[in-house]
Parts: structure tokens; sequence; C-alpha cells
């Protein structure tokens, strides 16, 4: 079978990627394999910085399967953890969740409820690629922004298409499918995506202070899980985003070249990258 044909199109809503049972392994794994590269699940300079008393409140935009907030609860035994994502397809059962998760439906693409204003210590915001482009991302951190208390941070990790480059352990190895793969992922026309570069001037832009940018090279030994997790979300758009009227069809002809790429992988090619954290404080008092 193949590994989403458990999901439907769910382009309508802007998401690329499927939502099935396949999809939200692969995102599972994601999150776990960033927690072991990061090492923290909230930024140190946040942790040192965030108020303890009374409940802290924190927001997960695009929350997923919501495992950041479940890790998050282990650590924050008294915080109030609300999720939020435009689709419920992925979220847990809350009857295996805490009394501290709650999960609803939001889209960030659209303003949000006056009700939300304001009220949070801390948002969180993981792997939007998919979602954000250079024309909503004023938008939408605009709309993180308003979420915020006075003094709140912002954290975002995200990938960083301007650090994606073929790796190999022999230069004599065929890499022609790989380097074509980063090409396409890269951004359109191979020409990178570079808004998550530059994530921290557009915070700095928008008011927020104490803006801090770290960037995580990958460790040899996790090039191949990482670059798994970016074939398994290539099938995925393929099937989703892609025609598949035909054989000669956008969409088969993407997954042919997974194929190839995969067979290389196995030869020890893969793709190093960089993956980045930014984090942004909220003004503490409010101007204007």
């Amino acid at each position: 079978m193949r590994s989403n044909e458990q999901t439907h199109d769910f382009l309508d809503d802007g998401y690329a990627l499927a939502r099935g049972y396949a999809p939200s392994l692969r995102l599972d794994l994601q999150h776990r394999l960033l927690q072991q590269l990061l090492g923290y699940t909230l930024h140190p300079n946040i942790t040192s910085k965030l108020p303890l008393s009374p409940k802290p409140k924190v927001a997960d935009v695009g929350t997923g399967t919501a495992q950041w907030l479940i890790d998050l609860g282990h650590e924050l035994l008294t915080a109030e953890l609300d999720g939020f994502d435009i689709s419920n397809h992925q979220f847990p059962d809350k009857a295996w969740l805490g009394s501290q998760i709650s999960l609803t439906e939001l889209d960030i693409t659209q303003p949000i409820p006056h009700n939300l204003e304001g009220i949070d210590d801390v948002v969180h915001v993981q792997l939007f690629l998919c979602v954000v482009t250079k024309d909503n991302l004023t938008a939408i951190l605009a709309d993180l922004y308003k979420l915020l208390k006075p003094g709140g941070f912002l954290q975002w990790v995200e990938y960083d298409p301007t650090s994606f480059r073929v790796v190999s352990p022999d230069p004599a190895l065929k890499q022609t499918a790989n380097e074509q793969h980063v090409q396409i992922i890269r951004g359109p026309q191979g020409v990178a995506t570079t808004w998550p570069s530059e994530l921290p001037s557009h915070l700095a832009s928008l008011g927020f202070e104490e803006v801090v940018a770290n960037a995580y090279p990958l460790p040899p030994e996790l090039y191949a899980p990482f670059m798994l997790c970016h074939l398994c979300a290539a099938e995925e758009v393929s099937f989703t985003a892609m025609k598949n009227d035909s054989q000669q069809a956008q969409g088969p002809s993407f997954r042919k070249l997974l194929g190839e790429v995969y067979k290389e992988c196995q030869m020890g090619v893969t793709m190093a990258e960089s993956p980045l954290v930014v984090i942004g404080r909220k003004a503490q008092v409010q101007h204007g």
C-alpha cells in the first residue's frame, strides 16, 4: 500500500502535505530528530526568563500531532498549553493528553480571534516551510505577535533551504538524483527559499526585541534520518499537490526521481543542512 493511500486531498486548506497515519508518524519523527539536534524544547533564553507564577500560558501554532506540547508538559508541569492547527485530523484523542493541554482548530493565515490576543507567555511555531510564503509571512508574524503578552516570547524552528547541500562519502559516487532533488526542494526554479534565514530581520521590523537566531548543522549521524523525512514529505506532496492522472504526469515522475534519490542514499550520498531556531520578545511596555 502507498504510504498515504489512507489520506485525502487536503490542498483546499493550503496544506501541501498529507495527514494520514504515515504522515503523522513522519511528523512525529521530525519532531524527535529536532529535539535530539537542538537539545531543548524551549530555547534557554526563554526558559531563563519565563515566569513560573502564575501559570505560564504557551501556544503551539501548527501543532499537528501535539508532540512538542506533550514534551513541554513534562517540563512545565503547571503550564497551560494550547495547541492550534488549521485541521484536527492529526490531533491525539484528548483522553490520552494531560489536563493541561487543549487542542483547537485555528487558521493562522486568517485574522486571529480577539479573545486570543495578548494572552500567551510563549508562542511556538515549527516547520512552516509548506505554509509560509513571502506574501503571507508578515501577516502571520503580526498575528503571532498579537497572541503574545507584553514580554512574551516567540520561538520559531524551521528548515533553512539555503543550507541544503548534497554530501557524499566518496566523490566518485553517483549523486545526480540527489542534486536534482535538492534543487527542487530548495525552492522555485532551484532558487533557495530565503524567508527562514531572513526571519530575524522580519521579527525586528515588527517590533520584536532580544531577537536571537541559531543555526544547528546536522552531525553526520543525523544525515540519513533527516533525509528520509524529507523523502517521505516529498512523496506526500507528489500525491497531494501534483497531477497524477497519467504515468507521465508530474506526480509519478517526481516519485520516480525519489526512488533514484533513495538508491543513491543507500550508497551513502545524502543531504546536509542546518535547521534554524529564531526567537524574539514582545516589548514589555507597549507604546502608542
